[in-house]
This record gives structure tokens, C-alpha cells and sequence, in this order.
């Protein structure tokens, strides 16, 4: 069972027992998941489902957090250990067996799209604590979409919520991308955002300046700092992007000025995207994915990149449809347990289709 501790309860609990991290301090060997952006003194980062791990034998860690705007999962020996709320600037203290080996792994379960926050690292007890180097993983997957691919709001109980409620309820790590990468054990990246387009945000109005081409190539979303991943080669790439492009009519002042100029821009772009994707990561197998009974702007421009993708001759890539999602989350949004069912949509199709992973 999680043990749940609140950004006031958090800075208690660090200030009487966590030990100050001194210059003889050095981190411990780190692993990341997901986009990050590195100054030297730690990891800033705003995509949703962002994870760092490490390993080491001894009596514990301390987590160094900068974050006032997430919610995180620490987990410890691959076993839940606390949620984290908002920890701003606060030591975390872990305290485990003397001498025994540990995984510690801190998780990113909220979407913060106007907000950043920084992890500095784990630091051992010294002399308790030995680090270890955390043995990489073979696989890498990635996923890009909207708010499906998010979890927005996914495990609220009720599915009118206020945007406070929506952040409490979000929680990235029970997705279906985190659930099927970590079926295969493999790496992960969930570069998604709730509201965004390939063309056209939500309604046409919500995040006009962002659109998920011009998003994609940065680490943090305000900062037009490339991301660099020289070691991220997926294998597998899950596009699931254009429900918000297609959410609404189209307005007479929007630049289209009718679904059918909204479509030929969204295939276009889409189009281009995809191609930019492949340039990138040419053995990985991409898979292009849209939810059941959407707007035929949605389903049928994503089966018009699909084939014009397959008339470039690439044979890499499929269409798929997921399973039918329930709508009890936040806004009308798919719950947990529609995660889940997609999740297994995934890891089916996966297994079916093992030569995706490249031998790995």
C-alpha cells in the first residue's frame, strides 16, 4: 500500500532526520527515463511519466528535490514505498536494511504543462551506503499522443473535476505506455500532452502557441533546448495524436475555415512528422494508433498518413485501433482500468509480433 506523504508532512519528516548533503557528498550512479534538462546541479523536466533509479547496499538514500508543482512514486525494491506530494525544496530520507542491495525508484505520476521542477539527485549515507551502477535496459519504447496517452484524470472516482482535481487524479505511471513498457521491461517515454494537436489544440483555443511538431524536438516545453538522448534508439514508437485536432467544428476565423482544409493539414503535417520520426529512428517499428467510433477527420486522416507512409515503401509501421475506452475518468476521460485494457492491447500485440524488438 502506498504511504502517502503531503508536501508539509514531507518537510517535517526531512528536516529531523534526513542528514545535509556536504561537499564530501557525491550522487549515486543514476538511470533516467524520459526528457530531462541537465545544468550540472540536476535534472529539470516536464514531460509526464519522467523516472530516475538507482542501486546501492547499505542503510538508505536521501532524495534531493526543487519541486513545488509534482506528485511523484517512490518505490524501493520494485515495491511501492510512498507517493510524494509537491516536495519543494526538501531532503527525502529512505531508511532500509544495513547491507543488503536496493533499487530506489522516484516516478513522475503528474502533468505539469505551465511548471517545471528539478531533482538533484540520490546521495548516500556515508560510510553505509556503497553505490552501484544501474544495468541498463535492452528495450526502449516511446509513446506520443494527447491526453489518452497522458492518464489524464484516469484514476478519479467521479468525472466532473475542477483543474486541482484533475492534477490529484492524473497519475502518468498507470497509463498504458508505463504499464506496457514495464511488462517487457523495457525503458520509457511518454511524450504527451493533455489538450495538444498535430494542427489544431483543443477547441482551437487551448495552448495556441504549442502544437506537438514544434513541442517534440525540446526537453522542457518554454525552452527551446534540444533534447539530447544520444542513447535513445527505441525500438517500438506509438503514435496516438489528432483527437483534440478534430474535438470541435471547425470555426469560421480558425485558418482552415472547414474540416476539409483541417484534414489535408493534418495528414500533411502528420505525414511529415511520421517521416521526421523515421529519419531519426530508422530500424524502429512505429505504430499508429486512434481510439474507436472517433470523428472520421481523426480515424480516416490517420489511415491517409498510414498510407501514404506505406507508399514510401517502408514496411516498419502498422495501423491499429484500440480497444473501446470507457469514459469515468476526469472530463470524460478513460479511468484506470481502461489503461489497463489498452495496456494488454499493446503487450498482445507485442508478443504477437516479437521481431519488433530487434532481437532484444
Amino acid at each position: 500500500m502506498w504511504k502517502l506523504i503531503a508536501l508539509s508532512i514531507a518537510l517535517a519528516g526531512s528536516a529531523g532526520n534526513a542528514q545535509a548533503i556536504t561537499t564530501m557528498d557525491a550522487p549515486l550512479p543514476m538511470h533516467i527515463g524520459g526528457r530531462v534538462l541537465s545544468d550540472g546541479h540536476g535534472y529539470t523536466y516536464q514531460w509526464p511519466g519522467v523516472y530516475f533509479e538507482a542501486q546501492f547496499t547499505g542503510a538508505g538514500v536521501k532524495l534531493d528535490f526543487d519541486d513545488s508543482a509534482n506528485n511523484f512514486d517512490i518505490l524501493v525494491d520494485g515495491k511501492p514505498y510512498m507517493v510524494l506530494q509537491k516536495p519543494g525544496k526538501a531532503m527525502i530520507s529512505i531508511y532500509l536494511q544495513e547491507g543488503s542491495k536496493h533499487t530506489v525508484r522516484l516516478q513522475k505520476r503528474s502533468e505539469t504543462q505551465y511548471a517545471t521542477g528539478t531533482f538533484k539527485g540520490f546521495y548516500p549515507y556515508y560510510p553505509q551506503t556503497t553505490p552501484l551502477e544501474f544495468p541498463a535496459r535492452a528495450r526502449q519504447i516511446e509513446f506520443i499522443g494527447d491526453s489518452l496517452t497522458v492518464g489524464y484524470g484516469n484514476t478519479s472516482a467521479f468525472s466532473q473535476c475542477t483543474p486541482e482535481q484533475i492534477f490529484e487524479t492524473t497519475d502518468a505511471q498507470q497509463g498504458f505506455g508505463p504499464l506496457t513498457a514495464k511488462h517487457f521491461d523495457a525503458d520509457y517515454q511518454i511524450n504527451a500532452f493533455s489538450g495538444l494537436g498535430m494542427v489544431r489544440n483543443y477547441d482551437g483555443r487551448e495552448h495556441p502557441k504549442y502544437h506537438m511538431p514544434m513541442l517534440y524536438d525540446r526537453a522542457i516545453f518554454d525552452d527551446p533546448t534540444p533534447v539530447n538522448q544520444p542513447d535513445w534508439h527505441p525500438q517500438v514508437i506509438v503514435i496516438g495524436i489528432g483527437g483534440n485536432d478534430f474535438s470541435t467544428p471547425v470555426r469560421p476565423d480558425e485558418p482552415w475555415g472547414n474540416e476539409a482544409n483541417l484534414r489535408a493539414d493534418y495528414v500533411k503535417t502528420y505525414t511529415a512528422f511520421v517521416k521526421t520520426i523515421r529519419a531519426r529512428n530508422p530500424d524502429a517499428f512505429i505504430i499508429l494508433a486512434t481510439p474507436p467510433d472517433r470523428q472520421e477527420g481523426y480515424t480516416g486522416g490517420t489511415d491517409d498518413v498510414f498510407a501514404a507512409i506505406k507508399a514510401t515503401g517502408d514496411t516498419k509501421i502498422d495501423r491499429v485501433t484500440l480497444p473501446e475506452l470507457d469514459k469515468i475518468g476526469c472530463n470524460g476521460h478513460p479511468s484506470t482500468r481502461a489503461d489497463a485494457r489498452v495496456a494488454d492491447f499493446y503487450i498482445q500485440y507485442l508478443t504477437d509480433h516479437p521481431q519488433v524488438w530487434q532481437g532484444k
